[in-house]
């Protein structure tokens, strides 16, 4: 795999920006990364690591840049999101990059890259403690400045965050949440629901990347209690615990855009594994995502790609 290789690919990408709807050239060009992800080892590889970096840099130079009225998103590695909302510039389970369970990656993101994002966020929020959701440098660096930094208490106490409010306490008119367990009866943890509502008055949902049955079954019970209505959501298709799936209730409740997550979340593929593993390709976004994506109401974002929240 060669750098090149990468830059042709890239090329191809911003041939076809993203946008709400069926678009199978921009379909075929994000299958031409998932095609370079799918080399194992990927994840070690100089050439998948100055990609990313890369795509960093120009994600934090275009939300610096941004002066539009419209809300707009970044998508960063695997769940991570940036919101600009005018001066409101949000964090959403943003880490370092790959983590592994074993060997090494270049993945990662460098100390003045951790540095300029906590110079540019004016809020950072987690929905559960696991460690490709949340950057305890970047939290340093956040607390240092005096800023927003929410997330479980758990998660607070797991990894010593200074300065950290608990999301089980934590509600402005700008996010509501609501605290539930994610995992089955036998093994989970605390993960909050995030309900972002913005200038233009569009909201966006966010509850990490598992849904169990009865966590997202009493989630989407506080949504109608709140009589609120999801404009976009931040999700992944995984779910476990039977029922009718997530992705199926919200289509069906709320008619919302989706914009998928936990794509090529390397952390959870194993050493010397070809292909996607136990994680998600592009391919495998547009295949669960299909029904909406057919009516026009999904976008899959590539590293450091954004999009209009209108």
């Amino acid at each position: 795999m060669r750098y090149a290789d990468f830059v042709a690919v890239a090329a191809e990408i911003a041939k076809n920006p993203p946008r709400f709807g069926v678009d199978a050239q921009r379909e075929a060009a994000l299958y031409q990364l998932d095609a370079l992800f799918s080399e194992a080892n990927s994840e070690t590889m100089h050439a998948v690591g100055r990609y990313y970096r890369e795509c960093f840099d120009r994600t934090l130079d275009e939300i610096a840049a941004y002066k539009g009225k419209t809300p707009r998103i970044w998508k960063v590695y695997s769940s991570g999101f940036i919101i600009r909302d005018g001066k409101r510039i949000i964090g959403l389970d943003i880490n370092n990059g790959c983590t592994p369970a074993t060997g090494r990656t270049t993945v990662k993101l460098k100390r003045t890259q951790v540095r300029a994002l906590a110079n540019l966020l004016t809020e950072y929020y987690v929905t559960h403690s696991h460690e490709d959701h949340i950057s305890a440098e970047l939290c340093d660096d956040l607390a240092k400045q005096g800023k927003l930094i929410v997330m479980p208490a758990e998660c607070i106490r797991r990894w010593m965050i200074k300065n950290g409010t608990p999301a089980e306490n934590f509600a402005t008119s700008g996010c509501r949440t609501f605290m539930k367990w994610q995992g089955t009866a036998e093994k989970g943890l605390d993960c909050a629901m995030y309900l972002f509502t913005l200038s233009n008055g569009k909201t966006v949902f966010s509850r990490g990347d598992i849904f169990h049955k009865e966590g997202f079954e009493e989630c989407m019970e506080q949504i109608r209690n709140w009589q609120a209505h999801i404009d976009y959501a931040l999700v992944s298709h995984y779910s476990t615990g039977g029922g009718t799936p997530p992705l199926e209730t919200l289509d069906k409740e709320h008619k919302c855009r989706f914009i998928p997550s936990h794509e090529w979340e390397f952390t959870h593929r194993k050493f010397d594994l070809a292909g996607a593993g136990n994680t998600q390709s592009y391919a495998i976004l547009y295949r669960e995502f299909a029904k909406p994506y057919r009516a026009g109401r999904v976008q899959c974002l590539s590293w450091g790609e954004s999009i209009e929240l209108d």
